[in-house]
């Protein structure tokens, strides 16, 4: 059995220092240890491009070394993802090839040449076959998704198999495996023989498993879970390999059409017609808030020339106002933080804050009535209980959902 791990590691641009710091001293710089003692292990790995900045930002210019090393190594192949990972789907073409763009030209500043993705993952493998477009029409060779994506319900898709998108002429697509994905984020492995007995007798078989998760699972969000990395290099009982080496390794090729989705969506979901429903639910209110004053300010910003005063702070903010983590935050689904659903909407609003003098006053006046609306609302939800209420009714209807991930003071 092969096994290729993806890691996916980023903060959000509204992230403070000391969070960055942390993390990176509990996950990053341990990812990189780990790495570099073990010259036989092989991972796929996307840093969005953000962090990379605050990594540079706060001097931890280290971690940055370390990756680049271990992929001038080819122990780590890199992905091609979204500056500012937002949810691909639910933005305009143009802002898609925007993030995509700026998220390349920032991590080849830093890492050189040896920053050449062959693959992409989309922000928390939100999918739609748009989103597949774009990405093959820029020229890479794959996307990751999840295993939901391939026909609405789990254990469908072969661990034996390739799979080409249909339409795309030699675009592959990747199906995360999800039950040990879980397994890993929610703790069930904390070690190498744990891992090893779950596995079985699928560890002799000609097959690959393929897991995703956020790197920060391994010693931030799950202290001391990077002793399963450890233990399984340590032990050589896995072939590892990056996602691209598959397409060497396996012969059978099926074509497929998968479905919009998430790594986050599930079945009820799918069938509800809700496939980011962590970002956009129907009938969320203050999902319908953020995404007004988004596409408004998305309209606004555009709309101006590019030699208008402060036209490019107002741009830059919108980039980084496109960040996944508000919507997130908001949803209760289970996750609810009143100050990342804030600083969300406040970057969205500074954007057209700083080009006032060049949009109609009523658009601005619209624009930061959605920003008051947006606040006072989630207050309203903190205050009243209705948040806590939405996050008890999604856990239980959702069981197989664990909530017990550490991701620090927001």
């Amino acid at each position: 059995m092969y096994w290729a791990n993806f890691l996916h590691i980023y903060q959000p641009p509204t992230q403070t220092e000391e969070i960055v710091r942390k993390v990176t001293d509990e996950c990053y710089r341990k990812l990189v240890e780990i790495l570099s003692q073990a010259p036989s292990a092989r991972v796929t790995l996307n840093i969005n491009a953000c962090l990379t900045e605050q990594l540079d930002r706060y001097g931890l210019g280290d971690v940055i070394e370390g990756l680049r090393s271990l992929a001038q190594r080819g122990q780590i192949e890199f992905t091609g993802s979204a500056m500012y990972h937002p949810i691909l789907p639910l933005i305009p073409r143009s802002e898609m090839v925007r993030q995509i763009e700026l998220n390349t030209t920032v991590n080849r500043k830093y890492f050189g040449d040896v920053y050449n993705p062959k693959g992409f993952f989309p922000p928390e493998m939100c999918y739609s076959h748009d989103v597949a477009q774009v990405v093959a029409d820029l020229g890479y060779r794959w996307i990751i998704v999840d295993e939901i994506a391939f026909n609405g319900k789990l254990g469908s898709a072969s661990d034996k198999s390739l799979y080409q998108v249909e339409g795309l002429k030699d675009f592959y697509v990747f199906f995360k495996e999800r039950p040990f994905s879980a397994g890993i984020t929610y703790g069930s492995y904390p070690d190498g023989e744990s891992f090893l007995a779950a596995l079985g007798e699928k560890i002799g078989q000609e097959a690959y498993l393929l897991t995703g998760t956020d790197g920060e699972v391994y010693g931030h969000h799950r202290p001391g879970q990077e002793k399963l990395l450890q233990d399984i290099y340590a032990k050589d009982a896995l072939k590892t390999c990056t996602v691209s080496d598959l397409l060497e390794s396996f012969q059978r090729v099926e074509v497929v059409k998968p479905l919009a989705s998430s790594w986050s969506t599930w079945e009820d979901e799918m069938t509800a017609n809700a496939p980011y429903a962590h970002w956009s639910y129907p009938g969320n209110e203050l999902h319908e808030l953020q995404w007004k004053l988004t596409n408004t300010v998305i309209e606004l910003v555009t709309s101006i020339p590019a030699n208008a005063e402060y036209f490019e702070q107002a741009r830059h903010l919108l980039d980084e106002g496109l960040h996944s983590c508000q919507y997130w935050w908001a949803s209760c689904r289970p996750w609810w933080d009143t100050g990342m659903i804030d600083r969300g909407a406040e970057t969205l609003f500074e954007a057209v804050k700083v080009v006032e003098k060049s949009i109609p006053k009523g658009k601005f006046s619209e624009a930061q009535k959605l920003y008051h609306d947006i606040i006072q609302m989630a207050q309203e939800w903190q205050r009243t209980g209705k948040a806590q209420q939405l996050r008890q009714d999604y856990l239980h209807s959702h069981p197989q959902v664990a909530s017990e991930l550490t991701f620090g003071p927001q």
